[in-house]
């Protein structure tokens, strides 16, 4: 038997949200978990239930387990919420009995857009099937003995191009996972060991995670900017004494800037309606001073696209954190404010400060005019007065070292970035957003 979610985990999750699964097989009962807690149970189809995942804002792994009539589990499938999710969702359904080959499979498919697929290809250890309307297709005899992949390619554009390989048989029995975690580190004595040395360092709900690899890789630094270029240019940078000119500093070689609007596109699918921030290309030195990129880069909404009404600061900079975390590279999320203005977002500061200590991605804060005592802004904490030349100029360079520091330590298996720690037995390292030992 299989089982997928057919649910798109996208946005800002919290409270009810609702979560559909695709089952094949005998089924008695489906149990959903969230975080290792039973969150529903479902005793037939439709397999769709609304699920609590709390008020707070945080990552949240969820599973799906199949229950046999006796309560035995007999399936599983698992996502993840406030983290890292593609667009679109490629899965491979096989039908058949327990213990005995699978008869056939099934390309089942979400996308986001709502764009439809121009073509579909399944194969079966490499040879290709032909598929009905449904996007199914008959195996040919096979043992259980043997390793046999199933392979599906599903062609939204020819530049959207998603595969799904689904592996059974042989000494593995079931599909095999090669997901990896990557965890921001600083080193406090230079340079940090190499990954065969660093086993044991790391553990997640009390067991210890292999260490695959450590990397540096290019750093990314996330922009929300509120104000608009026109009050940036401004205001940026212009008081105080100009030792330098604020607007030729760049930040360093390989570090690659990405503006994130504070203002969501609305996508529908037939099940609920998403905000989703959009992200621009990146940035690198080459292509001008950082004070010159925040004052001329603009995201201009296309045809066919809706923009949500308001400005929604804090959301955005939550969202910012989920794309800075998406490619496992070193970094950080800059949000700049004019200090004034009214933000509607759904989550608070406190709420999204909290929530970016937890995926471990540092924040630093600039304001154009100091928040008033006690207003929504002020709830950001210490900001940084970005007009003052010279105060631009160290924060400038704080942000370039603080991604300069930072090393990348890729984990096996895909784990919540809260729940990652530090052993006694680590070195001299320090987990970005926190010690965690």
């Amino acid at each position: 038997m299989t089982i997928a979610f057919l649910s798109l985990f996208f946005g800002l999750i919290t409270g009810s949200y609702p979560v559909e699964l695709s089952v094949n097989g005998p089924v008695a009962a489906v149990e959903i978990l969230v975080d290792g807690r039973t969150a529903a149970r479902l005793n037939g189809p439709p397999w769709k239930a609304d699920v609590d995942f709390g008020r707070d804002l945080l990552p949240h792994h969820i599973a799906a387990r199949a229950l046999d009539a006796s309560g035995q589990e007999i399936g599983r499938a698992q996502a993840w919420a406030n983290l890292p999710n593609s667009l679109t969702k490629v899965d491979i359904l096989t039908e058949g009995d327990p213990g005995v080959s699978p008869r056939a499979a099934r390309i089942v498919w979400k996308h986001l857009k709502g764009e439809k697929p121009q073509s579909m290809s399944l194969s079966f250890d490499g040879t290709a099937l032909a598929l009905d309307g449904e996007g199914r297709a008959a195996l040919p005899p096979h043992d259980l003995k043997t390793l046999h992949v199933v392979t599906a390619e599903v062609h939204f554009s020819p530049l959207e191009i998603l595969r799904r390989d689904l592996a059974y048989g042989g000494e593995f029995g079931s599909e095999v996972s090669t997901e990896l975690t990557a965890v921001p580190v600083r080193s406090r004595q230079g340079k940090l060991p190499p990954a065969d040395k660093l086993d044991g360092w790391f553990a997640a709900a009390g067991r210890p995670l292999p260490v695959i690899a450590v990397e540096e890789g290019p750093a990314h630094l996330l922009v929300v900017r509120s104000p608009d270029a026109k009050e940036i240019s401004g205001k940026l940078g212009t008081s105080g004494i100009r030792a330098n000119n604020p607007r030729r500093l760049k930040l360093g070689e390989g570090q690659v800037i990405r503006f994130l609007p504070p203002y969501p596109l609305q996508f529908k699918t037939s099940e609920s309606v998403a905000h989703i921030f959009d992200v621009s290309p990146g940035f690198t030195v080459r292509m001008g001073g950082f004070v010159q990129l925040l004052e001329t880069i603009h995201r201009r909404v296309q045809p066919g696209e809706t923009m949500v009404p308001g400005k929604r600061i804090a959301d955005a900079v939550a969202a910012a954190g989920i794309v800075a975390i998406n490619e496992n590279r070193r970094r950080a999320v800059l949000l700049v404010i004019s200090g004034d203005e009214k933000d509607e977002s759904r989550q608070d500061p406190a709420t999204v400060r909290k929530f970016l200590e937890a995926i471990r991605v540092p924040l630093f804060v600039w304001c154009l005019k100091k928040p008033a005592p006690g207003s929504p802004l002020a709830a950001w904490g210490e900001c940084t007065d970005a007009k003052i030349s010279q105060t631009l100029t160290l924060e400038i360079e704080k942000i370039r070292h603080e991604l300069d520091a930072q090393r990348i330590v890729l984990l096996d298996g895909r784990h919540l970035p809260q729940s990652i720690t530090l052993t006694p037995a680590a070195g001299p390292v320090e987990l970005v957003g926190g010690a965690g030992r």
